[in-house]
């Protein structure tokens, strides 16, 4: 019996290992909701990524991600493909260039 205590108390500790979730707070260069509606689309249906949440105020996105199946330079560089710096991570020019005119860098703030 303890044994088998033992055996399904390692499983566990295995299986919490495998699902380590962390968070991190990335600074964008979004300018607006729009912005904020197309980053967190891009990082909520990301594998791996449980929770993106970006503060337009701030334009912090906190992400909560399950390090097994992405790392956050993944997520950083997700967030350049859809035209967006992500702290050190610069935005792609070809998805920029898809922004509407609003959400560009060369624009102000609308």
């Amino acid at each position: 019996m303890i044994i088998c205590t033992l055996i399904f108390l390692a499983g566990g500790v295995n299986a919490q290992e495998l699902k380590k979730v962390e968070e991190a707070t990335i600074q964008t260069s979004a300018k607006c909701g729009d912005c904020e509606v197309r980053i967190e689309d891009a990082l909520n249906y990301m594998k791996g990524v449980k929770f993106a949440e970006l503060n337009n105020d701030t334009k912090v996105v906190t992400v909560r991600y399950k390090t097994k199946k992405v790392s956050l330079n993944e997520i950083k560089e997700k967030i350049a493909s859809v035209g967006y710096d992500a702290d050190d991570v610069k935005a792609e020019e070809a998805a920029i260039e898809k922004l509407p005119a609003c959400c560009k860098p060369s624009m102000e703030k609308h």
